[in-house]
């Protein structure tokens, strides 16, 4: 009975644990989703009026340079927020942003690959990938994930509701045109700003 009824105070103990983990997390993720989405929407609505206004898209290349000034953010905006011993959900929702991010560069990678190659070839017309849909998908998926690990739905529904909006608003914009790079503000605001918003208020009570 007592090695019982240490086994289950110990699966308690390690259950607790791991909760309060959570609410930790969630309590510190709240400035950070703000901070990305308004950096992806600023981001975004940036490169639409440059692209609009100048007609090249490599203007896209502002995106590595919002990552550098958001990296460097979360740095500061790290050192003065609570302190979180790593667990498997901090673990967890590391690594899903981390493989968003290697995906999302290996896909732009790509493209430019498969673009210099059929430059070299002589293969003419457009190049039929939709890397802005592609990554949309990605970005929604980890964050639907992101609330899961959590446990905080209003990230996860923000999130599908965000990627439902900018995949629908993508296939209603032509192929080529600067607006549908606006789908990254649909995704910043909905995505990452509210829920962002919701959790400091809820964390704050």
């Amino acid at each position: 009975m007592e090695n019982n009824l240490t086994a289950e105070n110990s699966l308690r103990l390690i259950a607790e644990t791991i909760d309060r983990s959570r609410r930790t997390i969630a309590r510190n993720s709240g400035k950070p989703l703000i901070l990305w989405g308004v950096l992806v929407a600023v981001t975004a609505a940036v490169i639409w009026a440059l692209w609009s206004k100048t007609g090249s898209s490599a203007w896209n290349f502002l995106w590595f340079a919002m990552s550098a000034i958001g990296a460097v953010c979360m740095h500061f905006m790290m050192r003065s927020s609570e302190k979180v011993p790593e667990t498997e959900v901090s673990r967890m929702l590391g690594k899903i942003w981390m493989w968003f991010g290697l995906f999302s560069t290996g896909f732009f990678a790509l493209v430019w690959a498969a673009w210099g190659i059929r430059c070299a070839i002589g293969i003419e017309g457009p190049l039929n990938v939709d890397l802005t849909l592609i990554i949309v998908l990605l970005m929604g998926l980890c964050g639907t994930l992101s609330g899961a690990v959590l446990k905080f739905r209003p990230i996860t529904v923000s999130s599908v509701v965000a990627t439902i909006l900018s995949a629908l608003f993508l296939m209603v914009m032509p192929s080529g045109s600067p607006m549908r790079i606006l789908s990254f503000v649909i995704l910043g605001i909905f995505a990452l700003v509210i829920p962002g918003v919701i959790l400091q208020k809820q964390t704050k009570r």
